[in-house]
């Protein structure tokens, strides 16, 4: 019986912080690896993450702006255009939300077009971010919930 007291005080836990997840939030810091899948024979078919991981803080704002430092940071579009944008809007389009005006900040460490996946960290970043900030969570297929 103690077994059952353990698993109702966890399932009790794990709803709570589920719905704080479901809050919209101001800000939200998101950090995502490089990858690769450019393994000779395995390319695109072979992959894996690398220790290079990019950090980038989007927070609820007056005024649309992206700052960035770093890796291929001059290269960077500061305008609708970046990566980071369409993963935002994508995550506010699956909440059925409008986007907010926002503030991006990144500090890149995944070399810009060199094959460790900094279009796709970018836009993964975006997606996760965003839906942070629209308080929504995706059904997942095999979901306990």
């Amino acid at each position: 019986h103690s077994h059952e007291e353990k698993m109702k005080r966890r399932i009790a836990s794990r709803v709570a912080v589920e719905e704080d997840n479901m809050t919209p939030r101001n800000s939200v810091t998101v950090r995502v690896p490089a990858t690769s899948a450019n393994f000779g024979p395995g390319y695109d078919c072979i992959g894996m993450a690398v220790d290079l991981w990019s950090e980038v803080t989007i927070e609820r704002s007056s005024t649309f702006q992206i700052t960035a430092e770093g890796e291929g940071a001059d290269a960077m579009p500061t305008d609708e255009s970046n990566l980071l944008v369409t993963g935002v809007k994508a995550a506010f389009d699956a909440a059925k939300k409008p986007v907010p005006i926002l503030k991006y900040h990144v500090v890149s460490r995944i070399p810009y077009a060199r094959g460790l996946g900094s279009s796709s960290a970018a836009i993964v970043a975006g997606i996760i971010a965003g839906l942070v900030l629209a308080g929504h969570r995706l059904p997942c297929w095999g979901s306990e919930a």
